[in-house]
């Protein structure tokens, strides 16, 4: 067991929800108090809806080009949330959401995942599981949790 809890590196996964930025307040209080960085991350799916590709007659690699574009610009604009006092890692990832994220995780030896759970209950949750849920089931780091705000909810 660590005695010395040392916090170089945060993972804040993100969705570009104002749920999800719920989580940065936290990371960035955590970072500056540790003088860590943040590495943001978003995880695309694969490959593009099905649906997309056939209801517009696009071909997949422009449709995933455009959503990639849109990708960064978005993790542009949120790592743009975080205070001047933080290094923000910008990080953009194709794959299964919980799976990428601890990977990434394992791979970078990142000492805290800072990620905020949508608060999904009942059927819904049931069908759809949670991320956050099977990020701290499969993470081999520490995982803070932030239940977001009634106001962030709304959004």
């Amino acid at each position: 067991m660590k005695k010395n809890f040392q916090v170089k590196k945060i993972l804040v996964p993100t969705d570009f929800s104002e749920m999800s930025a719920q989580a940065f307040g936290y990371a960035e209080e955590i970072a500056n108090q540790y003088n860590a960085e943040i590495h943001l991350l978003n995880v695309l799916e694969k490959t593009p809806p099905i649906l997309t590709i056939r209801s517009l007659d696009l071909k997949t690699e422009k449709i995933q080009k455009t959503i990639e574009d849109d990708a960064r610009k978005s993790l542009k604009n949120f790592a743009e949330r975080f205070g001047d006092s933080v290094k923000v890692k910008q990080v953009l990832l194709r794959g299964n959401d919980f799976e990428t994220i601890t990977s990434y995780a394992k791979e970078k030896k990142i000492d805290l995942i800072v990620i905020a759970t949508h608060g999904r209950t009942g059927l819904l949750h049931t069908l759809l599981g949670s991320v956050a849920e099977k990020v701290i089931r499969y993470s081999k780091c520490p995982v803070l949790v932030i239940t977001p705000s009634k106001d962030a909810k709304q959004k």
